[in-house]
């Protein structure tokens, strides 16, 4: 038993000593071969190792549900729109803020000339957080007409922003409603 204890020490010693030299080896000529490898270039083209890990990870993602039938469709939309809410884009929020209904006031009006009205909203994001808003509104609307929401960039000026008004104001000369949103902490 001693024996072979002996023999584990003296391999264990011989490795150590070996990979200790080797170690020295590659420090003392790593910047040239380091060197060599960056005039080189890479190993493979970009488009290579892309498609390489798109083929590796498509392997992995579970299948699609194929629904037979409208109805077993609806109930697997059902159950997607559940998680994708409830699993993924809610996930962690309190149930209270999930909930609560839109809530949008109304603070001002400016009446313009030119075909189109703005409305100064304010709208709750969460129970008892405000931001603002503008609505831009065609003077006259008959029946059911479009709406677009935007949501444009986050400006130190928030919905002041020149670009943002020319939108908001070419929409509502059309004839479509532009509901644009301030972001907390801007403007």
């Amino acid at each position: 038993m001693k024996a072979l204890f002996r023999i584990a020490v003296s391999c264990a010693t011989v490795a150590v000593v070996a990979s200790t030299s080797i170690a020295r080896a590659q420090t003392t000529m790593l910047p040239s071969v380091v060197e060599t490898l960056q005039q080189a270039g890479p190993a493979q083209p970009h488009a290579v190792t892309e498609f390489q890990l798109q083929q590796y990870l498509m392997k992995r993602l579970p299948a699609l549900p194929h629904p037979s039938s409208a109805a077993q469709w609806t109930s697997e939309e059902a159950t997607l729109r559940h998680h994708i809410l409830n699993d993924v884009a809610y996930h962690g929020w309190p149930r209270q803020w999930v909930d609560s209904p839109p809530q949008f006031e109304q603070v001002g009006v400016i009446n313009t000339a030119h075909g189109y009205k703005i409305l100064k909203l304010r709208y709750q994001i969460v129970p008892g957080f405000y931001s603002t808003a503008l609505l831009y509104e065609p003077d006259t609307i008959s029946g059911r007409i479009p709406a677009i929401l935007n949501l444009l960039g986050h400006e130190p000026e928030s919905i002041d922003v020149e670009y943002e008004q020319k939108r908001c104001i070419n929409f509502a000369k059309r004839g479509i409603i532009a509901l644009d949103l301030g972001w907390m902490g801007f403007g």
